[in-house]
């Protein structure tokens, strides 16, 4: 199959997938595109690069060093009530 027909055919094919097919789909060829490659996803499915993460671990160990943080105490207290009803 030649380099036309294939894209011929994806095409066909990407008109016919799910949405959520679609967009992983989307996601994979956008990341295999990206100048800077992909190597992770946050929680919400946002890709991340490796510079992006740096950033942002970097800000969180100056935080922890500024004194912004909670003990494990504080951590366990609060975790305790992680999905009980509010009243």
């Amino acid at each position: 199959m030649s380099t036309i027909e294939i894209r011929d055919e994806m095409h066909k094919l990407i008109d016919q997938i799910d949405e959520r097919f679609l967009k992983a789909l989307y996601l994979m060829v956008s990341s295999y595109q990206a100048k800077e490659p992909i190597i992770g996803y946050d929680i919400g499915g946002t890709p991340r690069t490796a510079s992006e993460l740096t950033a942002i671990l970097d800000k969180e160990v100056e935080a922890a060093r500024r004194g912004e943080y909670i003990t494990i105490e504080e951590f366990q207290k609060q975790s305790a009530q992680w999905g009980k009803p509010t009243k």
